[in-house]
C-alpha cells in the first residue's frame, strides 16, 4: 500500500534549493539552520534564500513558506559555441602575427573614411554612424556575467578595456586566470574590443575576409583586419559564475546579478570607486550588463531568476540578456532572457561571416558554395519564442554567427570565429552603452525600448516573423533618434498571461494554434533559414508520436555539395531552454518517419526548417499522430501535496527481466507554472536510481534485470503548485505486467 512518509530517513548529502520567502526570511532561514542546513544566499533585490538543506529538514522548511515555494537550484551550463549541422562546434581560429590597439584618433578615421571595415561583427547596425560622431563608449561601465577573464589577449588588454572583476566560483582562479574559460573573454571583446590585427600573406582568414569583405581589409600591405566591439572605448567589469567546466548553480548566478545592481546603488549613494586589495571595486556606475547565458524556467517571467531582471530596470541598468541555442523550435528561451526586464537578443547569420568561415573549414572559395543564399537569415540554433505566458520572444537580433573575436584559442595571438546566440547579445549591450553616452538623460527603461521600437524587420530576407526575431535587426541610429526625440516611453518590460493553461496564453498572446489527432500540414515554399512550426498537444497515456516529412519538393537550382533538404527538428514538451534544446528528432531530411517513444506530455513542436544551407525554397509536408498506450492500469491515483513523498514497496521475483516505473502528473509542462515530481527507485541493497530525478515530465526509469527482493518506488512532489492541480499517476510494471 502506497504511504505518506520521508525519503526513507533521508541522506546525510545535502540538496541545493532555492527558497521563496518574504524578506528578511527569518523564519526560513531558522528552519534551514536548525534542520542542519546551510543558508548559501540571502537577496536582496528578491524574496528568496538559497540554502543547502538535508533531505529530513525540508518538510520543516516547506511548513514555513506556501506551497510551491522550494524548488531545485537548477544549473545553468557553461555557454559553448553552437554546434553545425555535423554536430561538432560552430568554431575556427587562426594566429595572427601582430596586434595594434587603436586610439581614438584611429578609431574616428576609419568610422568616417572606410566604414566598411566595421562590416565584421558590426555589420548593419549603424553603429558605425555613431562611432563617427565620436561615441565609442568612453566613460561607460558594461558588467560582464560570465566566464571571467583570460588575460592577456591582445583585444581587450592593450588598451586596458577590463578594470576589473569579482569571483563567484570559489575555486581558487579568480576573474582573471588564463585557466578560465574562454566563453566571458570572447562575449567581452565583442562590447569593447578595441585592435587591429595583421596577417601573413598566406593567411586563409586574410584570404576569406577578402574575397567575401574586401572592404574589411586595410593596412598598406592589406593585411590586417580590425577587430572593433560595438562599444570599442567602454569598460568591462568582469563577474566570473562559470569555472573552466560544468555549469553554474541558479543561485549563484542570482547572487552575481544582485552584485550589479548592489555595485550601482552603492554608487547612487554616493560611494566612491575604489579599489580593494583584491581588485574589487565597492562601487561603480555601471548602465549596462551582459548576460550570455540561460537556464530552464518552471515559471516564465515570474520565476526568481526572472524577477532579478526587473531590478535592473528600477536601479537604472539595460540588461542584454541572450535568447539561448535551444532553436529551431518555438518557445525554447531559457532565463534570465524569459524574464519582463531582459533586452533578449537572438541570433541571426550573414552570409560574409558563414562564407569566411567556410573557406576556413572547407577551402578557398567554398564559403559561397556552402552558403548560396546571399542575404541574412535566422541563426538555425536561435531560440524563438512565445514565452510559456504568451509574450514575443527575443526582443531583436544581431548576428552571432562566426563572430570575430578572441579568447577560444590556446595562445593569446589567435583568432577565432564563433556561433551563438551568446555572441549576438555583446554586440547590443555595446550599443546600448553607446546610447547612454550620446543620451546621457536617458533611462535604461528608455534605452531598451528604444532599442526594441526601432529593430529593423527588413534586414532579414528568410521570412522569418516576430517569433523568430522580435521586432527586428538592431538599429543603433534609429534608437539613439528615438531617444533624443523622447519618444521612447519610460516604462517596464511588457508582462505575459497568467492563464495556467500554456495554450490560452501563447493563444492570447500570438494567435498560435494548438493541434491534435491525425494531423497533416503543408509549408508550400520555406527560404533558406525559414521555419514553419506546428504545436502539437500530447495527451496523457501516449506510447508515441509519429511524424512523416514527406513531399518534400526542392526549387531548380540546389546545394551543389548536398542538394536542398529539410531541418526537420521535433521538440520535446518542455517550455524553456535545456542547453541546446531537447530533441529527440534533429534530422537533414527529404523524407522519413520518425517515432518518439514516451513523449512528454504537453505541447510537442514539430518544426520543418528551409535548411539554411539551401540554394532556393523548398516545399514540403509533415503528417503527425498519437498511438495511445494499450495498458490503462495503474499502480496508484492519488493526490500528492507539495513537498510529499509517496512510497510504495515492490516484490521483484528472481528472474525479472525488467522493472520500468513512469509518473505523470497535473501540472505538466503544458501548465504554467510548471510542477516538478521525481522518480527514485531504491534496489534490495539501498542502492538509488536518480534517473527519473529531471525536470521530465512525465518520469520514466527503467532498470534491465533487476535484483530479487524489495525494492521502493519512491514519487516526490517536489515543487506542487496547486493552482495546477495535484494528481499524480504511477505505473510499476515488472516484465511489462502492471503491478498493483
Amino acid at each position: 500500500m502506497l504511504a505518506t512518509i520521508s525519503l526513507l530517513g533521508g541522506t546525510a548529502n545535502a540538496e541545493r534549493v532555492i527558497i521563496k520567502c518574504q524578506r528578511p526570511c527569518t523564519d526560513v532561514i531558522a528552519t534551514v539552520e536548525a534542520g542542519g542546513g546551510t543558508v548559501t544566499h540571502r537577496y536582496r533585490y528578491v524574496d528568496a534564500v538559497a540554502a543547502d538543506v538535508p533531505p529530513d529538514a525540508l518538510t520543516a522548511v516547506r511548513a514555513v513558506v506556501a506551497p510551491g515555494s522550494v524548488r531545485k537550484d537548477f544549473l545553468v551550463s557553461l555557454p559553448d559555441p553552437a554546434r553545425d549541422r555535423d554536430g561538432s562546434r560552430l568554431l575556427a581560429s587562426e594566429d595572427a602575427v601582430s596586434a595594434v590597439a587603436m586610439n581614438e584618433a584611429a578609431l574616428m578615421s576609419m568610422a568616417n573614411e572606410s566604414p566598411d571595415a566595421y562590416r565584421i561583427n558590426n555589420a548593419e547596425t549603424r553603429v558605425t554612424t555613431l562611432h563617427g560622431q565620436g561615441l565609442y563608449g568612453q566613460g561607460l561601465k558594461v558588467a560582464v556575467i560570465d566566464s571571467g577573464i583570460r588575460p592577456g589577449f591582445p583585444h581587450l588588454s592593450l588598451d586596458g578595456s577590463v578594470i576589473g572583476g569579482e569571483d563567484f566560483v570559489g575555486d581558487g582562479l579568480t576573474w582573471s586566470n588564463f585557466a578560465n574559460g574562454g566563453h566571458g573573454t570572447f562575449v567581452a571583446g565583442m562590447i569593447s574590443a578595441n585592435v587591429t590585427f595583421s596577417f601573413v600573406s598566406t593567411s586563409g582568414f586574410l584570404a576569406a575576409v577578402k574575397r567575401y569583405c574586401p572592404a574589411c581589409v586595410t593596412g598598406t600591405s592589406q593585411n590586417e583586419v580590425s577587430m572593433l566591439g560595438s562599444a570599442p572605448l567602454s569598460s568591462i567589469y568582469a563577474l566570473r559564475v562559470f569555472g573552466p567546466t560544468g555549469g553554474a548553480p541558479e543561485s549563484t548566478v542570482i547572487a552575481a546579478m544582485e552584485r550589479v545592481i548592489q555595485l550601482r546603488e552603492n554608487f547612487d549613494n554616493g560611494m566612491p570607486e575604489t579599489r580593494r586589495s583584491d581588485g574589487s571595486y565597492v562601487a561603480l556606475n555601471i548602465k549596462v550588463c551582459n548576460m550570455s547565458l540561460g537556464g530552464a524556467t518552471l515559471y516564465a517571467g515570474r520565476d526568481l531568476e526572472d524577477e532579478v531582471t526587473q531590478a535592473f530596470l528600477e536601479h537604472d541598468i539595460v540588461l542584454v540578456t541572450s535568447a539561448g541555442n535551444a532553436g529551431p523550435s518555438g518557445t525554447t528561451g531559457g532565463s534570465p532572457g524569459t524574464g519582463f526586464g531582459s533586452l533578449t537578443v537572438g541570433a541571426s547569420s550573414s552570409a560574409v561571416h558563414e562564407r569566411i568561415l567556410r573557406d576556413l573549414g572547407y577551402g578557398p572559395g567554398i564559403g559561397a558554395r556552402y552558403r548560396p543564399f546571399a542575404d541574412t537569415q535566422m541563426s538555425y540554433f536561435s531560440s524563438r519564442g512565445p514565452t510559456a505566458d504568451g509574450r514575443v520572444d527575443p526582443e531583436l537580433v544581431a548576428n552571432g554567427f562566426a563572430s570575430y573575436g578572441q579568447g577560444f584559442a590556446a595562445t593569446v595571438n589567435s583568432i577565432s570565429l564563433a556561433s551563438g546566440t551568446s555572441f549576438s547579445t555583446p554586440t547590443v549591450a555595446g550599443i546600448a552603452a553607446v546610447l547612454r553616452q550620446a543620451v546621457p538623460d536617458a533611462t535604461a527603461r528608455q534605452v531598451r525600448n528604444a532599442l526594441i521600437m526601432s529593430a529593423d524587420q527588413s534586414v532579414l530576407k528568410d521570412g522569418s516573423g516576430a517569433l523568430d526575431m522580435g521586432n527586428g535587426y538592431v538599429n543603433a541610429v534609429a534608437a539613439r533618434d528615438l531617444l533624443q526625440d523622447m519618444v521612447a516611453p519610460d516604462t517596464p518590460g511588457a508582462e505575459g498571461g497568467v492563464n495556467t493553461d500554456v495554450k490560452v496564453n501563447i493563444g492570447q498572446g500570438t494567435g498560435l494554434q494548438v493541434f491534435q489527432g491525425n494531423t497533416t500540414r503543408r509549408a508550400a515554399r520555406l527560404l533558406p533559414g525559414q521555419r514553419f512550426d506546428t504545436y502539437y498537444r500530447v495527451l496523457p497515456n501516449t506510447k508515441a508520436i509519429v511524424v512523416r516529412l514527406f513531399g518534400v519538393t526542392p526549387g531548380a537550382v540546389q546545394n551543389e555539395f548536398f542538394g536542398d533538404d529539410i531541418l526537420l527538428s521535433v521538440h520535446s514538451a518542455k517550455t524553456s531552454a535545456i542547453g541546446e534544446g531537447d530533441y529527440p528528432v534533429f534530422a537533414f531530411s527529404t523524407g522519413g518517419t520518425w517515432a518518439i517513444e514516451n513523449p512528454e506530455e504537453g505541447l510537442m513542436r514539430v518544426t520543418m526548417s528551409g535548411d539554411w544551407t539551401n540554394a532556393s525554397a523548398i516545399g514540403a509536408s509533415v503528417n503527425i499522430y498519437a498511438i495511445a498506450d494499450p495498458v490503462s492500469q495503474l499502480t496508484a491515483d492519488q493526490k500528492i501535496a507539495d513537498g510529499e513523498t509517496l512510497v510504495y514497496k515492490v516484490a521483484v521475483p528472481a528472474g525479472t527481466k525488467q522493472l520500468t516505473a513512469r509518473a505523470s502528473w497535473t501540472g505538466t509542462w503544458d501548465s504554467y507554472p510548471t510542477n516538478d515530481m521525481d522518480i527514485i527507485l531504491v534496489d534490495p541493497n539501498g542502492g538509488a536510481y536518480f534517473e527519473g530525478a529531471t525536470i521530465n515530465s512525465p518520469e520514466y526509469v527503467e532498470v534491465a534485470d533487476p535484483m530479487s527482493g524489495d525494492w521502493y518506488v519512491l514519487i516526490s512532489g517536489y515543487t506542487v503548485s496547486t493552482k495546477n492541480g495535484d494528481r499524480v499517476k504511477v505505473r510499476v510494471a515488472l516484465d511489462g505486467r502492471v503491478v498493483r
